[in-house]
């Protein structure tokens, strides 16, 4: 078994030397790089950290938009023995300063996009940030020491910054071993192969990205990164999939709605698509059903997981069109080497079917915690009490599900989106998932307001629909699939496309001030 990441493109220069490793084309350019390539560039400029002083138990930074140099720079780290961390390109200076200070990374690494404005942002921190601008690298293994590789399973890979309550971002820290687990499981599940044309859309800060880098560096495939200017046009993303004959495409469920409200799909345009993976977001079924109606050629599999058990701990491969009686799409059931439970109302920890609470999952690929935040660590990751005699960690996911008469499990919303309204307690998500059963309804954000510019508390719903409706209509429609104290009563309609985060999320935050307008 390989016990680390980098052992990957190893393996694959070897078997694939002169094939491409990492494309990302646009119409100006097409930039590239071989497997032989990769791993001689990422041995000397891990060679080249060492020698800075980088060492084991180090995070070193890059900071670039998406590129293949930013997929050097991160294999780069990893082969050094330090973690890395991906800094989003556009984010606002108090976090990059908040993340930095946080970690205590003393290198930045940038390209030629990046370093002008990180000069500029980091130039202002209080403490020292050696900034390394990776497009100005030679390759000479010959002037460099031999990299030195002690890299092992328990080591941290990477660590990735995600929302806190507080609005101090929080380090998930996620060892090597982790991501060999789940990586592994997805080659051998999924039946990737060298043969496969694999998408990246996710950005690199975000943890899908995980699946798409190390499927693609596992099986020796070609890693097709989603370009910028791509990305930014939900149409010219169709045709990219179409021109670049992807194979395997990973996104959150809200993209597979974008391309459906283009407009432009059609049976014929994807025929070298195999599979469509989804995570991040409820899949809506109706979305679901249009693509496998259209495309009855690719493989669906729908995931669950939070960044803090690497990418997913649970699958559900859809075999067949769900039928009108289907309101839900399955979370399905664990992954390898991974187990998921229910911890009720009453405090006991279940695998029954029939079962509703809070998602807790045990497994190899839970993370270590939050970096230097020990009493965040203690809330979310848990001893577990059926195994307290071993050093076995349960992680708190604070998402809320039940196990189905089919013993799959179902996602039912955030436990800290649950409200009380009008003397009920109601979960914003099974709001969401019951209105998009409706067939006008093609996106659907439910929020709730306690207090504003004399509003009171409400329930509102950001909608976007295929069709004019009336609110008289509306609500008719709404009573057909809501008992009435959760039907909404301000409503806010959505003519081009909702507010989302970096992502690719709904940003709630800024739906929620819709309703102020």
């Amino acid at each position: 078994m390989t016990n680390s990441v980098q052992h990957y493109l190893n393996e694959s220069a070897k078997l694939f030397p002169n094939k491409v490793a990492v494309r990302c084309r646009t119409d100006e350019v097409n930039e590239f790089i071989t497997y032989q390539e990769l791993d001689n560039f990422t041995n000397a400029f891990g060679a080249y950290l060492q020698r800075l002083g980088v060492e084991k138990g180090d995070m070193v930074a890059f900071y670039m938009p998406k590129s293949v140099s930013a997929v050097k720079a991160l294999l780069s780290i990893v082969k050094s023995s330090a973690a890395y961390i991906p800094l989003d390109y556009r984010t606002p200076e108090n976090r990059l300063a908040s993340i930095l200070k946080e970690s205590d990374a003393k290198i930045v690494i940038v390209n030629q996009y990046s370093v002008d404005r990180a000069v500029e942002v980091f130039g202002k921190l209080d403490h020292r940030i050696k900034i390394i601008n990776i497009d100005d690298f030679s390759a000479d293994t010959s002037v460099l020491p031999a990299l030195n590789d002690n890299t092992i399973s328990v080591d941290l890979a990477y660590v990735l910054f995600t929302s806190g309550s507080t609005g101090t971002p929080k380090g998930v820290m996620i060892p090597h071993g982790a991501i060999v687990d789940y990586i592994d499981w997805c080659v051998e599940t999924y039946g990737l192969t060298a043969e496969d044309q694999i998408a990246n859309h996710a950005p690199l800060y975000f943890d899908n990205s995980t699946f798409d880098i190390y499927t693609a560096l596992k099986t020796g495939a070609t890693l097709n990164l989603v370009p910028e200017s791509v990305n930014m046009m939900i149409p010219r993303l169709a045709d990219w999939i179409r021109d670049e004959s992807i194979s395997i495409f990973f996104c959150v469920p809200s993209v597979l709605s974008m391309l459906q409200q283009t407009g432009r799909l059609h049976a014929d345009m994807f025929p070298e698509l195999k599979q469509i993976l989804c995570a991040g977001e409820v899949l809506p079924i109706n979305v679901l059903r249009t693509w496998m109606n259209l495309f009855p050629h690719i493989q669906f599999t729908n995931m669950y997981g939070p960044t803090e058990i690497t990418v997913d701990c649970s699958y559900h491969i859809i075999d067949k069109i769900p039928g009108p009686e289907k309101k839900h799409v399955p979370i399905g059931q664990p992954r390898g080497n991974m187990e998921m439970y229910i911890l009720t109302d009453e405090g006991e920890l279940t695998q029954q079917r029939g079962s509703r609470g809070e998602l807790l999952v045990r497994g190899y690929s839970v993370a270590y915690g939050y970096l230097g935040n020990q009493e965040k660590t203690n809330e979310s990751f848990i001893q577990n009490p059926k195994h307290n005699k071993y050093s076995d960690i349960l992680y708190k996911t604070g998402d809320l599900a039940l196990i189905g008469e089919d013993g799959l499990f179902y996602y039912s919303g955030r436990k800290d989106s649950q409200i009380k309204h009008l003397g009920y307690r109601i979960e914003l998500g099974e709001i969401e998932s019951n209105v998009l059963r409706l067939a006008f309804v093609e996106e659907a954000v439910a929020i709730y307001r306690t207090s504003g510019e004399n509003l009171g508390s409400f329930i509102g719903m950001a909608l976007k629909t295929n069709q004019n409706i009336e609110f008289r209509a509306l609500r008719s429609a709404l009573a057909t699939v809501l008992p009435n104290y959760m039907i909404p009563s301000k409503f806010v309609f959505i003519t081009d496309s909702f507010p989302r985060t970096a992502n690719g999320k709904y940003d709630r935050k800024a739906i929620s001030e819709l309703f102020s307008s």
